[in-house]
């Protein structure tokens, strides 16, 4: 039987001569496909058709997808990846996400959900042509409700979170833990997520900024959790990758829709 990391590997070494449909294998018969421009394909039949269509289209437009680094529990996944497309000055580069949530239905364990991310500013420096809609997938039904440690200490983040004294889930995180923000960089180690969770208490009440949960999941030790920032003049997307060792976070890397971010901060 096949890992979860093991199958979701997968999905990047598939890049190497682009043929998607031997994905679907790896795919529950209800299971749920969410690509930010194709939209939800539900069920293998229209996972099926969208990776045949992506055969076809990817190839031909040059586009490819590289540097996978993938994390892998029991029933919870996640991956990160670059996106490569021809733009005016050459190939650029976008990174991307994807969350998993996986189920054994008796015949081994298989994919039941998956959600495609991209930093939609990146891609909107290259075209205009279409714009990712990074808000459906929080929606979804995520096709399994297993549960673990790691899901009840999101949990609690969240529930923490709420008070909006952002200061305290510094308790949350390991000594040696990575805190990551997509717009604002790295901090590593306990005491420098200390001292940007203290920023945040001031600067988020300042601007009237709130955040509320929208989904999470996690087994023992991978989770991940989908979210929106509220601003005075609207909200947008965000989702957050999670590691978990000894009931407290390793890791928590942050990313939001920063076009539709860029668009509030300027009205």
């Amino acid at each position: 039987m096949s890992t979860a990391e093991q199958i979701i590997k997968q999905f990047g070494a598939v890049e190497d001569d682009q043929r998607y449909t031997r994905l679907i294998g790896l795919f529950t018969d209800d299971a749920i496909y969410y690509d930010p421009f194709m939209g939800a394909q539900v069920g293998t039949d229209a996972i099926r058709a969208f990776m045949e269509h992506m055969e076809k289209v990817v190839p031909a437009a040059g586009v490819r997808f590289d540097e996978w680094e993938v994390c892998a529990g029991t029933t919870t996944a996640w991956a990160r990846w670059t996106m490569y497309i021809k733009g005016a000055g050459g190939e650029v580069g976008i990174n991307g996400q994807s969350i998993y949530r996986l189920r054994d239905d008796g015949d081994g364990l298989k994919v039941c959900f998956v959600a495609d991310y991209l930093d939609s500013n990146a891609y909107a420096q290259v075209t205009l042509d279409r714009v990712p809609d990074m808000v459906a997938p929080a929606k979804l039904p995520k096709g399994t409700r297993e549960q673990g440690s790691a899901h009840a200490l999101i949990t609690k983040f969240w529930q923490m979170q709420d008070t909006r004294q952002y200061a305290q889930l510094a308790t949350l995180f390991t000594e040696d833990a990575v805190f990551t923000d997509q717009t604002s960089g790295d901090f590593i180690g306990k005491p420098a997520i200390t001292e940007f969770l203290n920023r945040m208490d001031t600067e988020m009440t300042a601007r009237g900024i709130t955040f509320s949960l929208d989904d999470c999941a996690g087994d023992e030790s991978i989770g991940w959790s989908q979210w929106t920032c509220h601003l005075p003049n609207g909200s947008f997307p965000g989702w957050t990758l999670h590691k978990v060792r000894d009931g407290k976070f390793t890791l928590d890397s942050d990313y939001f829709d920063v076009a539709a971010a860029a668009k509030l901060r300027t009205k």
